[in-house]
């Protein structure tokens, strides 16, 4: 993608009757499908003016990560919230979690790490998912439960959902994600246990270790998000 010249000189924070803007020039942001961006916190505005502020004589997309989310929120997940519940209920129904190894002390590893979660779930939301040895998918009828459940968070939250999920492979870790219990780094090593486990037997490679640090750079920006999305101070 070719880099856009700066086109602005100020950057500001106005309100709305949404929420909140960023103004270029005193004219308001919009998503790359035309919506206007308005935010719900101060605090997320504040963020988004200032990924804005700080660029050079090129706009680098790459190092406005708070604003690619926010986009992505207003031009997919807002207009398409009917299919975001479905695809995150069928992660659900086919969660990472529920697929052990045969390999006794892995498998003891992903009991011991992963089982809680699925606990928590099964506990706060009665969704009882099963467990199988392998990887043949395995039917599991509490998932019908799944869009009810997800429908329950807003825009702004589904679409965090969404990619916390997406990243993972897990709807469980990324409900745990999303309702802060668990935090960037840990949904990291609970989603790649496997991979982490092997590294440790026999080593990594360069391709794994870019890979690895690409997922915890993109998990690090969703938590950011949705600590601002939380923020109280003049919301």
């Amino acid at each position: 993608m070719v880099a856009k010249k700066r086109f602005y000189d100020s950057v500001e924070v106005t309100t709305n009757d949404d929420g909140y803007s960023v103004q270029l020039d005193g004219r308001e942001v919009r998503s790359p499908a035309g919506s206007l961006l308005h935010l719900p916190k101060f605090a997320l505005a504040t963020a988004i003016a200032h990924e804005w502020r700080v660029q050079g004589d090129k706009i680098d997309l790459a190092s406005m990560p708070l604003f690619s989310l926010a986009v992505t929120v207003v031009d997919r997940v807002t207009p398409q919230r009917d299919v975001i519940i479905a695809e995150l209920s069928a992660y659900g129904g086919n969660d990472l979690l529920c697929y052990r190894d045969d390999q006794d002390d892995l498998a003891s590893h992903q009991q011991e790490q992963w089982q809680p979660w699925l606990d928590r779930l099964a506990k706060n939301w009665g969704i009882v998912l099963q467990i199988v040895t392998g990887v043949m998918p395995i039917s599991q009828p509490d998932a019908i439960k799944f869009p009810k459940l997800i429908a329950g968070y807003d825009d702004w939250r589904l679409g965090m959902l969404h990619r916390a999920t997406s990243l993972s492979g897990s709807l469980v870790l990324g409900l745990g994600f999303v309702d802060a219990v668990i935090d960037d780094e840990k949904i990291f090593t609970l989603a790649f246990l496997d991979e982490l486990w092997q590294n440790e037997k026999w080593g990594t490679d360069f391709e794994a270790t870019d890979r690895h640090g690409f997922l915890r750079k993109e998990l690090q920006d969703v938590s950011r998000f949705l600590a601002l999305l939380g923020d109280t101070a003049l919301a």
